[in-house]
């Protein structure tokens, strides 16, 4: 748990915490969208799951945004919040700071949050993390 804090306590003023994928053109790639789905050329830069830890600062944008009705909404969320920062990014620079704690392929030991997890398996993660200090998998089925 405390590095899960320091880790988000490091995300300072204008700073998120994601792996940032570009996808390029959208008409041209194994991503393709329909234009009425995705109307611009270009998919946006989008924050790859599993989790995302974000500065008060881009967390405030996106809220006041929000309560403005003033985002722009696509079906996944990780293409969402890539937007979202982006839009941010051109007010304030933003940091990426990338963290293997928010593991993308599965379970590895000492994880935050991870892809591909249940909602059971995250529980128990949590669990685990709360008992015995530290994450460890919990590689049960459905």
């Amino acid at each position: 748990m405390e590095t899960l804090i320091s880790t988000i306590i490091f995300c300072a003023l204008g700073a998120v915490t994601y792996e940032v994928n570009m996808i390029g053109n959208v008409r041209c790639s194994h991503f393709t969208l329909a234009f009425k789905e995705w109307p611009e050329e270009y998919y946006p830069l989008y924050a790859n799951d599993p989790g995302y830890s974000l500065s008060y600062d881009i967390a405030k944008f996106i809220v006041d945004d929000f309560e403005q009705q003033r985002l722009r909404l696509f079906k996944m969320e990780d293409v969402s919040m890539g937007m979202w920062v982006e839009k941010f990014n051109e007010t304030r620079p933003v940091a990426v700071v990338h963290s293997l704690k928010f593991c993308q392929f599965g379970c590895i030991e000492d994880y935050f949050t991870a892809h591909y997890q249940s909602p059971r398996q995250m529980i128990c993660m949590w669990d685990k993390l709360q008992r015995l200090g530290k994450p460890h998998c919990c590689n049960m089925r459905r």
